[in-house]
């Protein structure tokens, strides 16, 4: 088996409890293994600001995989962010589906680097800017956006709108990635687009594969890293499509999922050769 030489973790539902904190036991065990010379990577469907300051909540400095794919960044601990990639949907692609959504009463979200855009401020826009602690650009019907999006975010928290979500995720699967980060929530990136891939290209950069990797994630955004990784876990919370690809399973998020793998003493000897 591969040495270990980078976690890869996603963000809401793995790093964060439900109350959307990292946990004293997930920081200490993260800021452990960081200090020691394992890299240690945010991937989420967030946006490059929001990870960014969940590194210098941990303490740490290292890479970010945003928008589940889309851009790539590295961030130290001056704060200075230098983004390595970034993918944008094609900006009359991503109207017309936005369009298609509104019309259909689900809930849209414009993700830029810099911004994303709301036709309003209230209900999912609402719990949303709470969770990212970023306010959004409010766009009446997203309308005359000229920037193209890293990644759309619909949602819908009725079962009328799930139905219409899982719809729109097969009927675009072939032009877009297309993944649900929760069950109310479908992410749409550039086609191919994914975490494995911007890890991959982290991997490059250090001269690194993914089989050199521990991903850790609980929803179906994860599971290509899962899957590519040389060591996948899924949380204990996790469905069971995502537990499927894992190679071992953890305790749930608000169990301390993530301290409880990192101190396993048999993932230790992979990261370090010796027990903890």
């Amino acid at each position: 088996m591969s040495k270990l030489r980078a976690v890869a973790l996603d963000v809401d539902g793995t790093l964060l409890n439900s109350s959307h904190n990292v946990s004293p036991a997930v920081k200490k065990s993260i800021h452990d293994i960081w200090q020691q010379g394992i890299q240690v990577i945010l991937a989420s469907g967030r946006h490059v600001g929001s990870l960014s300051q969940l590194l210098m909540e941990l303490g740490i400095e290292g890479y970010v995989v945003a928008f589940s794919g889309g851009a790539v960044a590295r961030v130290d601990l001056s704060k200075r962010v230098e983004i390595i990639l970034q993918h944008r949907l094609e900006l009359a692609h991503a109207e017309a589906m936005a369009h298609e959504a509104l019309s259909n009463g689900l809930s849209v979200a414009w993700s830029t680097l810099d911004h994303w855009y709301t036709p309003d401020a209230m209900g999912l826009y609402r719990q949303e800017a709470r969770i990212l602690r970023q306010e959004p650009v409010v766009v009446p019907g997203l309308r005359g956006l000229s920037v193209a999006p890293h990644k759309l975010q619909i949602m819908s928290h009725n079962a009328e709108g799930i139905v219409c979500l899982r719809a729109m995720r097969d009927a675009i699967s072939s032009e877009c990635s297309a993944v649900f980060s929760h069950d109310y929530m479908l992410e749409i990136m550039p086609k191919g687009i994914n975490k494995a891939a911007g890890l991959t290209r982290i991997g490059q950069i250090h001269g690194m594969t993914l089989s050199e990797m521990v991903a850790i994630g609980d929803a179906e955004n994860d599971i290509e890293m899962l899957r590519h990784a040389g060591l996948g876990v899924a949380m204990g919370h996790a469905p069971h499509t995502v537990k499927a690809v894992a190679d071992w399973i953890t305790l749930t998020n608000g169990e301390d999922g993530v301290a409880f793998a990192l101190e396993q003493d048999w993932l230790r000897q992979r990261f370090f050769g010796v027990p903890g």
